[in-house]
């Protein structure tokens, strides 16, 4: 007897989903090139969020990204937060609007890790997912923009 595996919920995605991972997974290979890393407590490197923000974009970034308005809805309702209880029983926290630009970033990874850990498969939110997902990626756009080494590191033009 052959079983068959029903593959469909999985297109149940925001449109520019499968570009935002694309895009992130290229983004943290190049903040980590460009000297942004940390090693983890195993010795897993990982991209140093927190020093790139504060040191490579800051609070003009953060002021611009604002003013030009293309962030929107991640600033002013960022993505909320899986959490599970003692019990594994999974809900969503709230998160403030963002007031800075580690809380930018923060809430930047924080769509890119709803979408990929499963939280957001099949979410009815649909119309919220793909403008956070577009807002995401708008302000990855700007970080390239202001950047000459990470957008080269990006680009492969090593």
């Amino acid at each position: 007897m052959i079983i068959k595996v029903d593959y469909a919920k999985t297109e149940e995605h925001p449109v520019q989903a499968i570009e935002l991972f694309k895009v992130m997974m290229r983004l943290e290979f190049s903040i980590k090139e460009i000297g942004y890393c940390k090693a983890t407590g195993n010795q897993n490197a990982s991209v140093d969020w927190d020093r790139f923000a504060n040191e490579c974009l800051g609070a003009v970034f953060f002021d611009a990204v604002k003013t030009a308005g293309r962030a929107v809805t991640l600033i002013e309702t960022p993505p909320k937060r899986q959490a599970a209880d003692g019990n594994g029983h999974l809900s969503w926290e709230q998160t403030g609007p963002v007031s800075n630009i580690q809380d930018l970033i923060g809430s930047l990874r924080r769509v890119r890790n709803n979408l990929f850990h499963g939280g957001k498969s099949g979410d009815p939110d649909r119309d919220r997912n793909d403008a956070l997902v577009r807002n995401a990626l708008a302000v990855i756009h700007d970080i390239l923009l202001r950047d000459q080494d990470l957008r080269m590191m990006f680009e492969g033009k090593y």
